[in-house]
């Protein structure tokens, strides 16, 4: 067996000195898996040891699992292995993610490691309040040790998705990403559960980012890979929503989120009522808020979807001028300004908390208190490049200004900018109104220029798209907000202005 292996060892340097580093990593993986705690501790060093450095960030984090296993199992070896093992430690040192804080792989035996785990697991069920993300993180971390020590994955992998639980929940974004690629690595060899879960933290991440169509797809694609009772089968339809509710087309999705909270607890028909706001059903939701708002208020702090209940509780507060409620659940949101709206790594993002304390603040009354709030809001969105919640808060901002004021055009048509660049078509209807035909401009901005320019050469939204590397959509709305802008009502009319111009 040992010869095998050897042979194997000699096919990956081959495959090495070839240049094929990915074949040669896949190769080294397969030999580590098939060596013991007896097998001789210099073959299972070379072998994580062969492939040095590579500047992949994704084969890296691949090398370094490597390495982290071969390290588990020459420590199992005892005695023997402990001169290899120090060969294999500088390994481990050498491809760690330098934007993660370095990880404590030691783990005293390994028995009881089992019961360890799900005790582990249960103590990070009972620390739910987002305030206790250290204590979950530390968790977390000694989930990855003991996993590493006893090589199990899956344990590693639990480790790995509750670390990003806290980082998403904390705007660390660079942690949240390094935890993800260590995650890939695993999931590659965990199979379609897992697989499926790291679809969903970058459609989560997607979200983020405002590139909503790709969060969808994304969390399409999870939800065909995990199955039909998979945690990602659960959650396309939030994914779904959440990225149609920016940009204006959540009412098409109304009847689904009717039926789906059927099934679910009370509390989550915050979600209805959100989803009835975004279809201007206003009679429907302050029904449904009515018998809610005590509900939500109430929310244990245990609850994953805590902060999730009373953002959105704020959200439809502002909306119908509830300044009762608006006054409890901003007090129950202050605690957790820093923190951002996400129940989980792969759940849909929902922004920071600052933006509907903000939100709350100024329908109480409390304009400085609000701009307080959104301007320390403004640069946690900008630090992990929320642009979506960037545009809210700007569009917030420019609210709370007097009327006319520079200040209030300036921040209102940046947050303009932002939507229509995101196709966040409700905001962009906001601003406008906000804004006035006194205030808003009509000048095209560059790229509203040049859309302008292809549409007078004759070509199609599909052409316009493919010189634009945009989505078909996108120029639509770009061609529509045009239009609307210059007053004209076809394509043809625009192509004639442009032609005067």
């Amino acid at each position: 067996m040992e010869d095998e292996l050897r042979e194997q060892l000699g096919r990956a340097r081959e495959q090495y000195a070839a240049g094929a580093v990915a074949e040669a990593v896949r190769s080294c993986v397969a030999i580590v898996e098939g060596c013991t705690e007896n097998t001789d501790p210099s073959l299972i060093a070379a072998t994580a040891t062969l492939v040095r450095g590579p500047l992949d960030p994704l084969l890296r984090a691949r090398v370094h699992a490597l390495a982290s296993d071969a390290l588990a199992l020459l420590k199992r070896a005892g005695p023997a292995g402990q001169e290899a093992a120090a060969r294999v430690v500088a390994q481990v040192e050498a491809t760690r993610d330098v934007f993660r804080a370095i990880e404590l792989v030691d783990v005293d035996g390994e028995v009881g490691a089992e019961v360890e785990f799900v005790e582990i697991q249960a103590r990070i069920a009972a620390l739910q309040d987002p305030l206790l993300g250290a204590d979950r993180l530390a968790l977390a971390r000694r989930a990855v040790a003991l996993g590493q020590t006893v090589s199990d994955r899956e344990m590693q992998a639990w480790g790995r998705l509750w670390s990003m639980d806290v980082h998403a929940a904390n705007g660390q974004r660079t942690e949240l990403l390094g935890e993800l690629a260590s995650l890939t690595v695993l999931a590659e060899q965990l199979g379609s559960a897992w697989q499926s879960r790291v679809l969903l933290v970058r459609a989560s991440q997607a979200l983020v980012d405002g590139r909503f169509d790709d969060g969808v797809r994304l969390a399409e694609d999870a939800a065909r890979i995990g199955g039909e009772h998979s945690d990602a089968a659960f959650l396309r339809l939030p994914f779904a929503f959440e990225a149609a509710r920016h940009q204006g087309t959540a009412k098409t999705l109304l009847e689904e989120v009717r039926e789906q909270v059927e099934h679910l607890p009370f509390v989550a028909r915050t979600w209805l009522c959100v989803a009835l706001k975004s279809a201007g059903l206003r009679a429907e939701a302050a029904d449904e808020w009515r018998a809610l708002a005590a509900q939500v208020a109430a929310v244990p702090v245990e609850a994953p979807e805590f902060l999730m209940a009373i953002a959105d509780g704020a959200d439809v507060c502002v909306w119908l001028g509830d300044e009762a409620n608006a006054a409890r659940l901003y007090a129950t949101l202050l605690l957790y300004e820093h923190l951002h709206v996400v129940a989980h790594a792969h759940a849909p993002y929902q922004g920071p908390v600052g933006l509907a304390l903000g939100r709350l603040a100024r329908l109480l009354g409390d304009l400085t208190t609000a701009d307080e709030h959104l301007r320390s809001t403004l640069v946690r969105s900008e630090e992990i490049h929320a642009l979506p919640s960037k545009a809210y808060v700007l569009a917030e901002l420019a609210a709370v200004e007097p009327t006319r004021s520079r200040a209030r055009r300036e921040h209102a048509h940046g947050a303009l900018d932002l939507a229509r660049r995101l196709g966040m078509a409700p905001l962009v209807d906001q601003l406008d109104t906000l804004l006035g035909p006194g205030e808003r401009d009509q000048v095209l901005t560059p790229r509203e220029a040049e859309v302008t320019a292809l549409v007078a050469q004759g070509m199609s939204n599909a052409a316009i798209a493919r010189q634009f590397t945009l989505s078909e959509r996108t120029v639509e709305n770009h061609i529509s907000r045009i239009l609307s802008k210059l007053n004209l009502s076809s394509r043809t009319a625009l192509a004639l202005w442009h032609e005067r111009r």
